[in-house]
């Protein structure tokens, strides 16, 4: 059960009185979901190891970005390299994929490999704000690996694809404007 929570003690009566096990399942996975929402990775990772068999497709689509989140929030990049490396999911979530395998790509020291990913997710087309919002979190991160490798001249355009009205717009014309100065652009 998760202490102090009336959720976590409503999770573990069902767990224990269901012998469904599509009830079980859904009920490990809500629980890891909490879980993964409080901060508590390994925890959450434990319990999205107790679901056996199917879940519906929705929250069967889910759970890998779950995991490959908490992998990554663990400094487990690894982990989260070897679950969404050629992950085939609902096309809804590819974009989640291809982003959380850039990261965990980039901590793991693989550039070239991270380059690929965030740039594919970079150049896509978003049809909602969400993702909208991941296209530009992901050019932004791309101009930030290139800044980082001394790349400033290919990091001015990426850093450009960012939209202006966007959440990221401060970072990325902040990291234009180093871009801009690395190659003394100073306009």
């Amino acid at each position: 059960s998760y202490p102090g929570s009336f959720r976590g003690a409503a999770f573990s009566r069902l767990l224990q009185d269901s012998s469904e096990p599509e009830v079980r399942n859904r009920a490990w996975f809500y629980l890891g979901k909490v879980r993964y929402q409080r901060s508590l990775y390994p925890e959450a990772l434990q319990a999205f190891e107790r679901i056996s068999g199917a879940l519906p497709a929705s929250l069967d689509a889910e759970l890998p970005m779950l995991r490959a989140q908490a992998y990554l929030a663990l400094g487990r990049f690894d982990a989260a390299v070897a679950l969404l490396d050629g992950w085939r999911g609902p096309e809804s979530w590819i974009a989640y994929a291809r982003y959380n395998l850039g990261v965990a790509l980039v901590r793991l020291d693989r550039p070239d490999d991270a380059i690929r990913q965030l740039d594919q997710l970079g150049r896509s087309a978003a049809d909602t704000a969400e993702l909208r919002d991941l296209r530009d979190k992901s050019n932004l991160a791309l101009g930030y690996l290139y800044l980082q490798q001394g790349r400033d001249s290919e990091a001015r355009p990426v850093l450009a694809r960012v939209r202006l009205n966007g959440p990221f717009s401060a970072k990325a014309l902040l990291g234009a404007g180093w871009a801009d100065a690395a190659v003394q652009d100073y306009r």
